[in-house]
């Protein structure tokens, strides 16, 4: 009966600190840390490719269609693990790397605007001139919208959980601890074609672990016939959505290095890991090339 009293005063005390009072001033709101612009391991190589004289030089201009969520996997409680969508992380390396892109992703507003254009009622602020005639509504004028030379899609056709775990835990007189390391694994399927000839001309598959830790200490003590189970410990675990995104960054690297032919001098950039990978695989491929 003394423990439920106590119990009850405990939780009554913590309402009353965190309860708001009638027609009392608002609480400050909270602030946790400032935004940042997202980056990933590849954006470095991806803006020596935006300096390089073959992306300036180029002229390519390049669309960005859908990258959608093919695994099927969800939770009833949480969603889809994957970004149902991924076409936006993608658009974004590429303007990273400093290519020309159109916009085939959403074109709502765009037709809209054009279809009140062509009906003379959408203006500009101001008068439009074309040719020796000035008009007051924005006019329609033929071979204004660009063409792209390509345009991406693909899709996120791969999550498999659990690719990868090990550790080990031991408990001796009600005193424990343990560690363990675990990833799963992301894959994309992501194809470049030829806008005017519909032509493939490039096709390739990118995959990317996340990586989770957890190292912790228990305390296990009986008190009457109560148990008492104390836990401290660290946990972390990378982000797959932000996995998802550096797996674009990678195939934009790529994508644009091809198509502008770039020499490979940004590759550098990339961390040493992808670099020691993508020499092994080029190893592999020369080894089986024929002659």
């Amino acid at each position: 009966m003394l423990k439920l009293f106590a119990v009850s005063a405990f939780a009554l005390a913590l309402a009353g600190c965190t309860s708001l009072s009638p027609m009392s001033k608002p609480e400050p709101a909270f602030h946790g840390p400032v935004p940042i612009a997202t980056a990933t391991p590849a954006d470095e190589a991806l803006v020596c490719l935006s300096k390089s004289s073959e992306v300036r030089h180029s002229g390519i201009v390049m669309a960005v269609h859908t990258v959608t969520d093919q695994t099927q996997k969800f939770t009833s409680e949480e969603g889809g693990f994957v970004p149902r969508d991924a076409a936006a992380m993608l658009v974004t390396a590429l303007q990273k790397a400093g290519i020309a892109q159109v916009n085939r992703s959403n074109t709502v507003v765009t037709e809209w605007e054009i279809a009140r254009a062509r009906e003379q009622i959408l203006g500009d602020g101001g008068q439009s001139t074309v040719g020796n005639q000035t008009v007051d509504f924005r006019p329609v004028t033929k071979g204004s919208i660009r063409g792209s030379d390509y345009v991406i899609d693909g899709a996120i056709t791969q999550l498999d959980f659990n690719t990868f775990s090990g550790g080990g835990e031991a408990t001796v007189g009600g005193i424990g601890g343990g560690a363990r390391v675990f990833a799963l694994t992301a894959a994309a399927d992501i194809r470049v074609t030829n806008t005017q000839s519909t032509r493939i001309v490039r096709a390739g598959s990118y995959a990317k672990q996340a990586v989770g830790t957890e190292v912790y200490a228990s305390v296990f003590r009986f008190f009457s016939n109560e148990m008492f189970d104390i836990k401290i410990g660290e946990k972390s675990q990378e982000g797959l959505h932000a996995g998802v995104r550096w797996l674009m960054a990678e195939a934009a690297y790529d994508i644009v290095s091809s198509l502008v032919h770039h020499n490979g001098s940004c590759d550098k950039y990339l961390p040493t890991a992808t670099q020691e990978l993508r020499a092994e695989q080029g190893a592999a491929l020369a080894a089986i090339t024929p002659n």
